[in-house]
């Protein structure tokens, strides 16, 4: 795997990737690399999401990586308006609903 350079407030050690490609590209001796990276500022305030792209030949290397940076308390407070919102409570047994075909689901 490829150095990656250090993203800006981040611990990668306490990151989650998303997504990872590595492709190899033989007839131009060419390495891509892509991570998505979801983590949390240093101080705990801000989510981090970043897409790290490389690509490596024995002649050339580049890199590129964009960062988005949003407040935590922002994050969630559009999870809150936005997200759709399942309430589950104690001592209470869940509601089955019986389907013509006599499946059972729990509601």
């Amino acid at each position: 795997m490829p150095a990656q350079p250090p993203i800006d407030g981040l611990d990668c050690s306490q990151s989650l990737t998303l997504d990872l490609r590595t492709q190899d590209l033989w007839r131009n001796a060419l390495l891509s690399y892509q991570d998505s990276r979801l983590g949390l500022c240093r101080e705990g305030t801000h989510v981090i999401l970043s897409h790290y792209f490389e690509r490596y030949s024995p002649s050339n290397s580049q890199w590129m990586e964009y960062s988005y940076k949003v407040s935590l308390s922002e994050l969630v407070h559009w999870i809150m308006a936005n997200g759709q919102l399942q309430v589950d409570r104690s001592g209470t047994a869940p509601r089955a609903i019986r389907h013509q075909a006599g499946n059972t689901r729990h509601a």
